[in-house]
């Protein structure tokens, strides 16, 4: 799948390009075989099929597994800022099952941004039905993607 990068808010291209390939290396990611389909700095599209390998005991699409799609949204929006950032609490409901052979679309977006947490809602739906919603606060480090030294300083001052 080719990126198609949302509104960068200014990202430079050729960081944008480097956290772009970076995301694409995402280990679960891959082993859900799942896509990254946008994103861009507070927001992120990624989408995986249901596996019968993703049911639980009684053959519908395990919770886990839509937890981990929405964790790897809200984790590139996070990240796209180019500032290291890792969830520190995520709240899931669960509003409809999951078959195999469904196609689930987490979109996360962020809610708030300050200089230290980020805040962010997701939204899991399969066609226009929404299956589960959350929503996640992460810490933001004070490292920088590919080192500081990479960004702006005006970019690291905002972001």
């Amino acid at each position: 799948v080719i990126a198609v990068p949302a509104k960068t808010s200014g990202l430079p291209n050729e960081r944008r390009e480097r956290l772009d390939a970076l995301f694409r290396t995402d280990p679960l990611l891959e082993q859900l075989q799942g896509e990254l389909l946008e994103w861009g700095p507070g927001m992120a599209v990624v989408r995986a099929t249901i596996q019968v390998a993703h049911t639980n005991f009684l053959g519908g699409g395990h919770g886990g597994i839509l937890f981990s799609l929405g964790d790897i949204a809200m984790s590139f929006a996070s990240n796209g800022y180019g500032r290291q950032a890792v969830a520190t609490q995520i709240d899931i409901s669960y509003h409809r099952a999951v078959q195999p052979g469904d196609l689930v679309v987490a979109t996360a977006t962020e809610i708030n941004r300050s200089r230290r947490f980020g805040h962010h809602g997701v939204e899991l739906v399969v066609g226009n039905r929404l299956v589960a919603s959350a929503t996640g606060t992460t810490y933001r480090t004070d490292e920088w993607h590919f080192g500081a030294d990479q960004w702006s300083e005006e970019w690291r001052a905002k972001h």
